[in-house]
C-alpha cells in the first residue's frame, strides 16, 4: 500500500522544496505552471527532501524496453534514497498502450508512469488529468537547456488534451531514438561499394544491389507500421519536418496530401514493385526481418536506432547504421525522444517521484543509458558508446536533433491514424491504392479527427 504521509506531516517539512499556488523561481511565474492545481517544484529534490516523506514506495509503471534502464536505476535510486522502495511493474508496448488510461484512472494508480507522443495515448491522459504538467520540474532541473524547442513539443499540450505540440510540458526522456539504415559491411563491400551519406547515393546503392542479384531492403510488414517507417524516411528527404509535425500536432489547414508525401509513397511503392523488399513481406515480422538481415538477408534494414545492439551482437561487429543526408547536408527522418515519463497528477509521494526524475535525466546517468545501448540527449560530454554501430547511431542522433530533423510518428496525428497508415500502406504497396489515395485517405482519417476534437470542445464550452 502507498504511504499517505506526505499529505499531512511531511507538508511542512517540505514547505522549502515545494510552494503551493507559487510561481517557479525564474521560470515566468504563474504561466510557466500552468495547469498544475498541486505543490510546485522550485529547486532540485534533495535526499532530506524524501527522507522526510518516511517509509515510502513509489510505484513505476513503464515499457519493457525499460527494463534494462530501470534494472541499473533503481538500485542507485533506493542506495541514495532508503526511505523509498520502488515497485516497478513492466509491460509490452502494445499491452502497456491499451491499459495505460485505465491504469493511471484507477484508485491503485502509479505514480510514474509511461505513455506514448500523440492524440492516441499522452492526449487521453492529459484529457483525463491523470498526468501532471512538468514545467515546474523542467525549469527546476534545466532541462529547458538540453532539448530545442521543436523536440519538447512531443510532449506539451493544452490542459484539456485537446491541442497537441503546445501548452503545458506533460513528459519527458533521456534518451532519442530514430529510423536510419542499417547496411551489411560485408555485402557492401564485396559489391563494391561505401556506406551512402546522401539520400541519392542510398537510392543509387539500393539499384546497384538489385541488379547484382541482392535483395536491396529486408523489410518485415507484419506490424503494418514498417512499411509507413520507409515512406516517412522518404518523405523527410523533401518535406519541410515542420511541415509535418503541424500535420502531426493538428494545426489548422495542415494537410498530408502534399506533393512531397505523395512523391514519397510512389517512390516506396515503385521499390514494391521492383522487388526490393524481397517476397512475401507482409508476412514477417518486423523482429523477424531484423533476424533475417543479421543472417544475411537483404544488403540494407531501414528499422529503428533501438535495434543497434542487437545487431551488433548478432553480426559480431559486420553491420554499420547511417541516415542519408538531404541535399542541404540536414537530416531529417521518422523519430522522437523516447516514451515520456509522466508523474501522476494525484501522488501523495511528489518529492520520491521527482527524484526518480532528475536521477533518469542527470547526466551521471547517462552513460549507463548508453550502456544498454540506447542514446542518451544527455551528458554527452563524456558518454561512450556500447559497441561501433551504436557509436554511429548516437553520433547521427545528436546531430539529428541539432538539424532538428525529427519528425515524429504518423500515428499520433489521430486516436486511430495507426490502424489507418497501416492499412493504407499495405494496399499502396499491393498497388490496390494509388500514392494520392493513400495520402488522402491519412488526410480524411486526420480532418474526421479534428472534426470531433472541435465538436468535443464547443460542447465542453471551449474554443470550436
Amino acid at each position: 500500500m502507498k504511504n499517505l504521509r506526505w499529505a499531512g506531516a511531511a507538508g511542512v517539512a517540505l514547505a522549502g522544496l515545494l510552494a503551493s499556488g507559487c510561481g517557479v523561481p525564474g521560470g515566468g511565474g504563474a504561466a510557466v505552471s500552468a495547469g498544475i492545481t498541486g505543490p510546485r517544484i522550485t529547486r532540485p529534490v534533495t535526499v532530506q527532501d524524501v527522507a522526510a516523506l518516511g517509509p515510502t514506495t513509489l510505484r513505476v509503471l513503464a515499457d519493457s524496453g525499460e527494463d534494462a534502464t530501470l534494472k541499473a536505476l533503481v538500485p542507485m535510486y533506493e542506495k541514495k534514497y532508503p526511505n523509498v522502495k520502488v515497485d516497478v511493474v513492466t509491460k509490452g508496448f502494445d499491452d502497456l498502450m491499451k491499459t495505460v488510461v485505465n491504469s493511471m484512472s484507477g484508485s491503485d494508480a502509479p505514480d510514474l508512469v509511461q505513455g506514448n507522443q500523440g492524440y492516441g495515448t499522452d492526449g487521453p491522459l492529459v484529457k483525463a488529468g491523470l498526468i501532471r504538467p512538468l514545467d515546474d520540474v523542467m525549469r527546476a532541473y534545466g532541462w529547458e537547456n538540453t532539448f530545442t524547442d521543436g523536440a519538447l513539443k512531443q510532449y506539451r499540450w493544452t490542459p484539456d488534451g485537446a491541442i497537441f505540440g503546445s501548452g503545458s510540458l506533460y513528459g519527458i526522456s533521456p534518451a532519442t531514438e530514430y529510423v536510419g539504415v542499417f547496411y551489411n559491411t560485408d555485402k557492401l563491400a564485396a559489391l563494391g561499394l561505401k556506406p551512402p551519406t546522401g539520400y541519392a547515393e542510398f537510392t543509387a546503392d539500393l539499384a546497384r544491389a538489385k541488379a547484382a542479384g541482392q535483395q536491396p531492403i529486408m523489410m518485415g510488414n507484419a506490424e503494418k507500421y514498417p512499411a509507413s517507417q520507409i515512406i516517412g524516411l522518404v518523405q523527410a528527404q523533401n518535406v519541410p519536418s515542420r511541415d509535418v509535425r503541424s500535420w502531426i500536432s493538428g494545426v489548422p489547414g495542415a494537410t498530408i496530401s502534399d506533393d512531397g508525401t505523395k512523391a514519397a509513397a510512389r517512390t516506396v511503392q515503385d521499390w514494391a514493385k521492383q522487388g526490393w523488399f524481397g517476397k512475401g513481406y507482409d508476412g514477417i515480422s518486423s523482429d523477424d526481418a531484423v533476424a533475417k538481415f543479421s543472417h544475411g538477408q537483404g544488403v540494407f534494414l531501414v528499422a529503428g536506432s533501438w535495434n543497434a545492439p542487437a545487431l551488433q551482437q548478432s553480426m559480431n561487429g559486420r553491420v554499420g547504421f547511417t541516415l542519408p543526408t538531404r541535399p542541404d547536408g540536414t537530416r531529417a527522418t521518422v523519430g522522437s525522444l523516447g516514451l515520456g515519463w509522466h508523474i501522476n497528477s494525484r501522488t501523495k509521494e511528489l518529492p520520491a517521484a521527482t527524484a526518480f526524475l532528475g536521477m533518469l535525466m542527470s547526466d551521471g546517468f547517462a552513460q549507463t543509458i548508453a550502456d544498454v545501448g540506447r542514446t542518451p540527449v544527455t551528458g554527452q560530454g563524456g558518454v561512450k558508446a556500447a559497441s561501433p554501430v551504436v557509436d554511429q547511431v548516437n553520433r547521427i542522433g545528436l546531430r539529428l536533433l541539432a538539424d532538428d530533423g525529427q519528425n515524429f510518428y504518423l500515428d499520433w496525428a489521430s486516436t486511430t491514424m495507426l490502424d489507418t497508415v497501416g492499412a493504407k500502406t499495405q494496399d499502396l504497396l499491393a498497388g490496390r491504392l494509388s500514392p494520392g489515395g493513400f495520402t488522402d485517405g491519412l488526410q480524411s482519417d486526420w480532418q474526421a479527427f479534428q472534426n470531433q476534437q472541435r465538436e468535443d470542445a464547443a460542447a465542453a464550452g471551449g474554443t470550436p
